[in-house]
């Protein structure tokens, strides 16, 4: 059984994400299933609730933290190359993984550079960037299934990807690798300098010296959210020390000192006010952990 922790400070764990959050009831981290097992059989014996973490970038935790088990899947981080095939686990860095598979002469992830944020919570989300997503390549995921306690590999037809969304998110189960084919190989050379531009373009675009947790807001058919947001006069908006960026509309930027509440409050106007002005509700990407007392 691995060592469960109690009262652990959220913001401690989401460092590479808002750094914000209050205490989790429980938290442990898991380096594989027999572990997983003997966690969530914890988690019903004591009747709480459970919540997977990775890196912790693309959630924004409540400042009265979470009533519950946070299960942490970063010591699941290994990444296998064999020719063309490749199979990351869920908790190694995605940063890791696209250099990895770079460096391997595979093309089809560069694009991906300068996401934060684990593999596992990169295929929960279908995360992308530009022209490539995650699942662009993939051909199969292992995941546990906490309901029948048992792993199963899933295809990537049953995955059902779209944007920014897969089957997992509606499905009871912890994500514990994927297995990736790139047809063809490319010059090393040529995915270095594509992966280096990109770096560069997030370096001029993003608000990369500020605690964030990356696009806030999934992009609304036919547009963009961070257009949207900056039409509406709302670049600069901010409530306590949480501001939509002056650099890019769709960041919401923790500046320091902001709280939880704060930027859900930015959140909620930001909403309500691009609604009023195009009709328009933008959804969120972030994931909430806790209870907030603002509404969004």
């Amino acid at each position: 059984m691995p060592e469960i922790q109690k009262k652990v400070l959220l913001s401690e764990k989401t460092k590479a994400g808002y750094e914000i959050g209050g205490e989790a009831d429980y938290f442990v981290s898991v380096c594989n299933t027999d572990e997983i097992k003997q966690v969530l059989d914890f988690a019903r014996k004591e009747n709480i609730p459970y919540f997977v973490l990775g890196n912790g970038t693309n959630v924004l935790v409540s400042d009265k933290g979470y009533r519950g088990l946070v299960i942490n899947t970063r010591r699941i981080e290994g990444v296998f190359i064999s020719q063309n095939t490749v199979r990351a686990e869920a908790g190694a860095l995605l940063s890791s993984f696209v250099n990895d598979v770079v460096l391997a002469g595979l093309g089809g992830v560069e694009e991906l550079s300068g996401i934060p944020g684990t593999l596992g919570g990169a295929v929960y989300m279908n995360a992308g960037a530009y022209s490539q997503t995650i699942s662009d390549h993939i051909t199969k995921i292992c995941i546990y299934d906490c309901d029948s306690d048992k792993e199963v590999i899933v295809s990537k037809e049953e995955a059902n990807f779209g944007y920014r969304s897969s089957a997992f998110q509606k499905r009871n189960c912890i994500i514990l690798w994927a297995e990736f084919e790139f047809p063809i190989k490319v010059s090393i050379g040529i995915l270095l300098a594509r992966q280096n531009e990109i770096m560069e373009r997030r370096k001029n675009k993003q608000p990369l010296e500020h605690k964030s947790c990356g696009s806030v807001f999934k992009r609304p058919p036919d547009n963009y959210a961070g257009k949207l947001i900056e039409q509406s006069g709302l670049k600069g908006y901010s409530v306590g020390m949480a501001q939509v960026s002056e650099k890019h509309a769709n960041f919401i930027v923790n500046k320091g000192g902001a709280t939880a509440e704060n930027i859900r409050a930015v959140i909620a106007e930001v909403r309500r006010v691009v609604n009023i002005k195009f009709q328009t509700l933008l959804e969120t990407e972030t994931i909430f952990l806790g209870e907030f007392e603002t509404e969004i």
